[in-house]
């Protein structure tokens, strides 16, 4: 099976939390099962070897990492996993508030869909992703058994058929009905107009009381910068050697009233939105770093 069928972030992002699933200080963060399926399902793929997990659980790779995040990203490992708690968290409570379907665009290789269909079966779960992708996905998951009636694995390229065009043709997807919407790690590789659109046939495609999940991009935080011109640049480079390059970047005021514009509500309470005040605290690890460059948001339609 061919690598370039995922994302390099996509894959990225499901070694960076194999790698912390491997160290006992922080591994309990990490949502229940999230780390062991998705260390499945790539091993099933073949983007991830025995020989990693091997590695990412050796002491002085785990002392090199740690190394490599101090004069980089500090943090950055365990952003992943605790973006990966927050969608998991927040998505349980809308479905305990009674929102009846989930749709994840471009979910990659997260298993978020995969491990809540069967714990709720009245509940429409729908994943959005590129046809190569969601055809790799797909014959892994069912190589680790049946796939739950109630989830919908949807090939579709959204830069050539629009989201609500898409949608209107999946018989399941009821437009009426109070949702969850869920992009992370999207948005911010598209262009701002880009993200306008979708944010308009999201409006138009869910019912009243539906919440969008996604994260965004920033380098300042408050009119503070996050991290030197070098780490800025470090970022930067990374990402656009990866062929995905940043688009959007979230500045300072901007994102409430953007997202107002287009009929959504931001909840941007820091208790419920600022990982490390929501998780590490309380956890007492408030002296663990976690990058603040991608950010978690909430959104409900009005």
């Amino acid at each position: 099976m061919r690598t370039h069928q995922a994302s390099r972030t996509a894959v990225k992002v499901g070694r960076f939390l194999a790698a912390l699933a491997r160290q006992p200080r922080l591994a309990p963060l990490i949502p229940r099962g999230a780390a062991e399926s998705m260390e499945r399902l790539m091993l099933h793929t073949g983007l991830l070897k025995p020989w990693m997990l091997r590695l990412y659980g050796a002491s002085w790779y785990k002392r090199l990492i740690a190394s490599i995040e101090q004069w980089t990203v500090p943090g950055q490992l365990l952003s992943i996993g605790l973006r990966k708690r927050f969608m998991d968290d927040e998505t349980r409570a809308a479905l305990a508030e009674g929102k009846r379907q989930v749709l994840v665009v471009g979910a990659g290789l997260d298993t978020l869909c995969w491990r809540l269909a069967s714990e709720y079966p009245e509940v429409t779960f729908i994943e959005l992703d590129h046809p190569a992708s969601q055809a790799m996905k797909r014959e892994a998951l069912e190589g680790m058994g049946p796939l739950p009636p109630n989830l919908h694995l949807v090939g579709m390229d959204l830069a050539r058929t629009p989201l609500e065009e898409g949608l209107s043709q999946l018989a399941v997807w009821r437009k009426d009905a109070p949702s969850v919407v869920i992009a992370e790690a999207v948005l911010m590789y598209l262009e701002k107009a880009h993200v306008s659109a979708f944010l308009e046939a999201l409006h138009r495609c869910t019912g009243p009381g539906s919440r969008l999940l996604f994260t965004g991009f920033r380098w300042e935080v408050d009119g503070r910068p996050i991290a030197g011109a070098g780490t800025r640049r470090f970022y930067e480079t990374s990402l656009r050697l990866a062929g995905e390059p940043l688009l959007w970047i979230v500045q300072d005021g901007e994102l409430g009233p953007f997202l107002a514009r287009h009929g959504f509500r931001q909840d941007a309470t820091p208790e419920r939105v600022e990982l490390h005040r929501r998780y590490l605290v309380p956890a007492g690890l408030p002296e663990v770093p976690v990058s603040e460059f991608e950010f978690p948001v909430v959104a409900d339609r009005e």
